[in-house]
């Protein structure tokens, strides 16, 4: 009877889901940092845990090989989303897509999984403002 509950206690420890001591987020980039219009700009997404560091101290970023399905999109001066397909790159940590900014202006990227609000965790970037020059 005593086994059987500790085999049961170990398997709800396996089915409960971790602490989220450690978080995914994400950090956006554009390469280059500020594309002109109707050039080819490549979008990097880099996902990382952050941990709480051992002195209790905010934080810990360690890149994440993670397999998950990022959904990236720019958003026009006007409003207008764009979706940007992203693939994972031979560099595990880096997934990329490429994007043809149309219009001069301020444009925002951004993964919409983490919003509206966005992350305020250090070191999250999932929402980048990006500035178009003609």
């Amino acid at each position: 009877m005593r086994a059987r509950f500790l085999v049961a206690a170990m398997l709800a420890a396996l089915a409960v889901p971790a602490s989220a001591a450690a978080a995914l987020e994400v950090k956006l980039s554009v390469l280059p940092a500020r594309p002109k219009v109707g050039a080819r700009a490549v979008v990097q997404v880099r996902p990382y845990w952050t941990y709480k560091r051992a002195d209790g101290s905010c934080c810990r970023l360690v890149a994440a090989d993670a397999n998950y399905p990022f959904k990236v999109e720019a958003v026009s001066p006007t409003g207008r989303v764009h979706r940007i397909a992203v693939h994972r790159t031979r560099n595990r940590y880096v997934w990329a897509g490429s994007f043809v900014f149309r219009t001069a202006g301020r444009w925002t990227v951004r993964d919409p999984q983490w919003g509206p609000r966005y992350s305020p965790h250090y070191g999250a970037r999932p929402r980048i403002l990006v500035t178009v020059r003609r």
